[in-house]
């Protein structure tokens, strides 16, 4: 058997769950809805010319990264939530196979829900606070120009930053500067 007879093989098996299933089926759409989701924004931000290549740098990682927690709670949160609900259908009403779905179907809604409005949040900012962190310990100022960038204004004796300060002190020192006001 090749790749492609094992992997039709497979889907084969997961759609025919997922019919006789519909908790099953929600669950997978789901998780397929947002890594396609995710994909699609990292194509976007990767063919976007109007977005920098040092924006390109945080924006795309940051994205799959994105991508990745929204699945992985998902999964980690609705699975066994499912597991849970299917265990109880089963115990209250060990014959009806329609409550059992039910239940299985409603743990993913609640899954879904609890994953991607609650913990996806929590721990994509206990995520950024991390990196941020990490990222603050590496001097990542870069050095002075040394030639006019546009940023500094290139007739200060020291390069320094065009601020509004800075440039109130300069014009202060320029003849007919006194009328200045700002």
């Amino acid at each position: 058997m090749n790749i492609l007879e094992g992997a039709a093989k497979t889907g084969g098996k997961i759609l025919k769950s997922s019919v006789e299933n519909n908790g099953n089926f929600l669950f997978l759409s789901a998780a397929a809805g947002w890594a396609l989701a995710s994909l699609a924004q990292t194509i976007g931000l990767i063919t976007n010319k109007e977005i920098g290549k040092e924006e390109k740098k945080f924006l795309v990682p940051q994205e799959i990264l994105d991508g990745t927690f929204n699945i992985a709670t998902y999964a980690a949160v609705t699975i066994p939530i499912m597991k849970c609900a299917s265990k109880m259908a089963t115990k209250k009403m060990p014959d009806n196979k329609q409550a059992i779905e039910g239940a299985r179907t409603l743990a993913a809604i609640a899954g879904g829900v609890v994953s991607s409005n609650i913990i996806t949040p929590v721990l994509r900012n206990k995520s950024s606070v991390v990196i941020k962190k990490l990222m603050e310990k590496k001097d990542l100022t870069p050095p002075p120009p040394e030639i006019y960038d546009g940023r500094t204004y290139p007739n200060f004796k020291s390069k320094q930053p065009l601020t509004m300060q800075n440039y109130i002190n300069f014009t202060r020192t320029m003849q007919n500067s006194g009328s200045l006001k700002i």
